[in-house]
């Protein structure tokens, strides 16, 4: 069961925590070359068994030990919900492993917020709580926005080919989309 350990303030922002949590995964040493490939953009260190991603402006780590750091983190709920996040991630990853090559280098494909803007409406609408297209392609992978929350894009069919399209896109670089 996912658990806070310690919350700290966090150096970079004193309004936000730097957390240390444990998940519980069982045979995490295993698991993790496979939940470095489900988990966006990861860095995977096999010889030292961890890995770390970036998720907003949050910085977590998940240590072979089970034990998980994270900086900018709001609350103890947000740290649990993260925690749990990767749980389920490992789960999966761990279900998956017949479908995951992990012989190769981890390979990652990067998208950049220009990527993104390419296929948005760029109506700048604000629909989605942001003032721009712009700013709403940097906080969906940065995955503090859902693709969902661009109406347009799901509400206007004229728009059906450019979601389709980004849905691909994001897809192809490890974004989880629920659609």
């Amino acid at each position: 069961m996912a658990e806070v350990k310690d919350l700290l303030p966090c150096i970079a922002d004193p309004s936000k925590y730097r957390v240390i949590g444990r998940v519980d995964v069982k045979n995490l040493e295993e698991v993790a070359p496979y939940l470095a490939r489900v988990i966006p953009n990861a860095s995977y260190n096999a010889k030292d068994g961890w890995i770390s991603f970036k998720k907003g402006q949050r910085i977590i780590t998940i240590h072979k030990d089970c034990f998980v750091t994270m900086t900018m983190i709001g609350s103890k709920e947000e740290a649990i919900e993260i925690l749990k996040e990767i749980e389920e991630k490992a789960k999966i990853a761990w279900e998956k492993r017949n479908e995951i090559d992990i012989s190769k280098p981890l390979q990652k494909t990067f998208v950049g917020a220009l990527d993104v803007y390419k296929y948005l409406p760029k109506t700048n609408c604000k629909e989605c709580g942001e003032q721009s297209c712009m700013a709403f392609a940097v906080k969906l992978l940065s995955g503090e926005k859902d693709i969902k929350d661009c109406k347009p894009l799901f509400e206007d069919k004229k728009y059906m080919g450019i979601r389709e399209t980004l849905v691909s896109l994001l897809l192809s670089a490890g974004y989880e989309l629920e659609l």
